[in-house]
């Protein structure tokens, strides 16, 4: 396939799609504005913004890939030069983009609200970033399932699991590394061994599964 004809399958999906990723990344930006009132509104502002970015790793895959499949529209994409493999690749790339300009914008905000703001103390770092890399997974596992699977029952499964299954992990979490939550309100933000060690985790099976979900694509001599 044609460089070009790649680049526009990814610009076509940014055009399809920017709207929902503004509109989920304004949500979850406009959710931290409760922290700076105190109390309960931080519990109340942190769970909003977390329900955003779960609800953009959710979404997105089924309307960039799954609806795409379900409207009939690959026909068309058939008759392009593209072959299956490429066209795996540049559903993953513009899938997984737009995914990280929502996450890592969310991410700047919510650093800003704690290192330049103060609203929450520094001792709340370590977890938001062990926070923020599940909804990450959450969503490679939806959007690989949604693009190697090729059927809405797939990617249905795959987001019953991810989503039934944050609160498991993190009570797991919390409960072999009690650091994670004592150190949440100190005035320094505590990155011990153990923190370092669940975030590389958390980023080696990011990539294994791009990378699986690639592989498992590339295989593939159609697109039915």
């Amino acid at each position: 396939m044609k460089p070009n004809v790649m680049a526009q399958l990814i610009l076509k999906d940014w055009r399809l799609q920017s709207r929902l990723i503004m509109l989920l990344t304004l949500g979850g930006a406009a959710a931290l504005a409760f922290l700076p009132i105190g109390g309960k509104a931080i519990v109340i502002g942190t769970v909003f913004f977390f329900v955003a970015m779960i609800f953009c790793a959710c979404l997105l895959p089924i309307q960039n890939i799954v609806n795409e499949q379900k409207k009939q529209t690959l026909p068309f994409i058939m008759s392009l030069p593209v072959s299956s493999a490429r066209y795996g690749a540049a559903k993953l790339i513009s899938t997984t983009a737009m995914f990280l300009i929502s996450w890592l914008a969310l991410l700047g905000a919510a650093l800003f609200m704690i290192l330049v703001r103060h609203t929450v103390p520094n001792g709340a770092l370590p977890m938001g970033m062990v926070l923020m890399g599940f909804p990450l997974i959450g969503f490679c596992l939806v959007t690989g399932a949604a693009l190697v699977g090729e059927s809405e029952a797939w990617a249905t499964s795959a987001l019953a699991i991810t989503n039934s299954s944050y609160w498991l992990v993190w009570f797991i979490l919390v409960s072999r590394v009690p650091s994670l939550m004592q150190n949440a309100s100190g005035p320094v933000a505590v990155w011990s061994p153990a923190v370092f060690k669940i975030l590389g985790t958390e980023f080696t099976i990011v990539l294994v599964i791009l990378a699986l979900t690639l592989f498992l694509q590339s295989r593939k001599r159609s697109f039915i």
